[in-house]
């Protein structure tokens, strides 16, 4: 295909303000020529609201990320059926995130926990700074009842300061009641191609929530938001030693269903040494990384689909190259 010069600089445009490297198919050039090409500005570009984002990380034999993938190299199957690849891009240094990302921190109150998120301001400073200016961020408290500390902004310093105004409370823990909560808060974001994640912190044991880690999964799948479960650890004697209580049945599933990750902090001796003290800096650290090394794929679904979870496959022709699809699927609503 054929474009004029016009049309090449609205593409680079869409391309820059993609943040990443991207490689786009004629459909999305489609998305761009919506500019007038006598217009320069991106925000001109319409992405249609059915647009589905369907994360992918590709590893090769070792394990270490594959970061020079081509869009003609990755095969999309809907429900098992192919289908064409409206773009493929990906972020351009994993180090600092440019992808538009909604970012949504879930604290648990408990008393454990608190004491240890006081202790991480030098480490939720480096997250912050390192998710990139058009990253929204919210921060959600809960115990029983979940608490909206902030609502979403771009202004990180207000970030940093609503991590620690959240109170100790104590009492019952209803966690995936609060995560549920999280869940449609983030939904409401009408802004599309924004990757939706939330991070929640917490012992992992729910003690009153209504709603089951299932219905959690269904909410995150349906607008495409991966879970990131991270684990402060109660300790329990057990014979001569202590062991990790178990956490309740979904925090860790829910990570690896949503296309997130799960991680536990701490060790034993720690726990077992007062004055030890517990840093999240290397969990965030991986979480920033994991989403740094992602390729998004961009996927229109066909018109009259059959309402319900579409199921979505992702596969490369490059031999030895493994990829995680981090979407699982998809919704499609009835028509009213």
């Amino acid at each position: 295909m054929t474009y004029y010069k016009g049309t090449a600089m609205v593409v680079n445009q869409f391309l820059r303000k993609a943040g990443g490297r991207s490689t786009l198919s004629g459909r999305a050039v489609l998305l761009a020529l919506t500019v007038s090409l006598a217009e320069t500005h991106f925000s001109q570009v319409v992405l249609r609201s059915d647009l589905v984002l369907i994360p992918v990380t590709a590893r090769d034999k070792q394990g270490n990320y594959v970061t020079d993938l081509q869009a003609e190299e990755f095969k999309l199957f809907d429900s098992g059926k192919p289908q064409p690849i409206a773009f493929v891009s990906s972020e351009s240094d994993a180090n600092q995130l440019a992808r538009p990302l909604a970012l949504t921190l879930l604290l648990d109150t408990s008393r454990s926990i608190s004491a240890v998120l006081h202790q991480q301001r030098s480490a939720v400073t480096s997250l912050l700074n390192r998710l990139g200016e058009r990253t929204l961020v919210s921060l959600i408290s809960f115990s029983q009842r979940p608490e909206i500390l902030l609502e979403f902004t771009a202004d990180k310093t207000e970030a940093l300061n609503a991590f620690f105004r959240h109170q100790r409370i104590g009492g019952d823990t209803a966690i995936f009641d609060a995560l549920s909560f999280a869940l449609k808060n983030i939904e409401a974001l009408s802004e599309e191609g924004r990757r939706k994640i939330v991070v929640i912190i917490s012992d992992g044991l729910d003690t009153a929530s209504e709603v089951s880690f299932r219905d959690c999964v269904q909410l995150a799948e349906a607008d495409g938001v991966a879970v990131y479960s991270i684990l402060i650890p109660i300790y329990s004697p057990y014979g001569d030693r202590l062991v990790v209580r178990r956490p309740t049945k979904g925090f860790v599933e829910i990570a690896e269903e949503t296309g997130g990750k799960f991680f536990q902090v701490g060790t034993v001796e720690q726990a077992l040494n007062p004055s030890a003290q517990l840093d999240l800096g290397p969990v965030f650290e991986a979480i920033v990384e994991d989403l740094g090394h992602q390729y998004y794929l961009g996927f229109y679904p066909p018109e009259n689909n059959a309402p319900g979870f579409h199921r979505l496959d992702v596969r490369v022709g490059r031999k030895n190259v493994k990829v995680e699809v981090r979407r699982r699927g998809y919704v499609t609503r009835s028509s009213p």
